[in-house]
């Protein structure tokens, strides 16, 4: 069975399309939290946002963007959440990148609210740490040289340059941003 978006792409299923063009699709499901309810989601099968190419993300959010703006003006929402549900863990229930755009009207009874934790300093310091750790091996590039110990990535839309780790051989990200299967 192909997942419900690919359905929805194929036009295979009851979803109510209301934008489409050769790389996005904009849908109403038959299963929603609020009237209104809008998901955008890319054609091509990306299981998360890290695999989409950056040109694809950049055209759902301004999909996703527009609709917002519909949907304040026609069903009169009084707010709307704007939701990526980026792996299992994050209540992604269908294995498809997608924005959900859900209409908000005041004591509507959705709950997306979440209780703050109070985090022990030392493990909000080694967070910290080891996403700045990763995120100081990225850099624009424009005509930068590339070292030994660096990757140059370049996806015809975002070019960057990435140091290398030991472990990178087995690196998830690396190997999408390179497109290695």
């Amino acid at each position: 069975m192909k997942c419900e978006y690919c359905e929805i792409a194929d036009l295979q299923s009851k979803a109510e399309i209301i934008y489409e063009d050769d790389e996005v699709i904009a849908a109403i499901k038959d299963v929603v939290a609020t009237p209104g309810q809008i998901t955008v989601f890319p054609k091509e099968h990306f299981t998360i946002l890290e695999m989409v190419p950056n040109k694809i993300v950049k055209k759902c959010a301004d999909i996703a963007n527009k609709i917002g703006i519909a949907v304040f003006e026609s069903l009169g929402a009084q707010g709307t959440n704007i939701i990526i549900q980026n792996g299992l863990a994050a209540g992604q229930s269908v294995p498809h990148f997608a924005i959900e755009i859900i209409p908000r009207r005041e004591g509507d009874g959705i709950n997306l609210q979440w209780q703050p934790q109070q985090i022990p300093e030392d493990e909000m310091e080694r967070a910290f740490f080891e996403i700045k750790e990763e995120g100081d091996k990225i850099k624009n590039f424009d005509d930068k040289e590339v070292k030994e110990n660096e990757i140059a990535v370049d996806d015809g839309d975002t070019k960057m340059v990435m140091k290398k780790n030991k472990s990178d051989k087995d690196n998830y990200l690396l190997k999408s941003l390179k497109k290695i299967p």
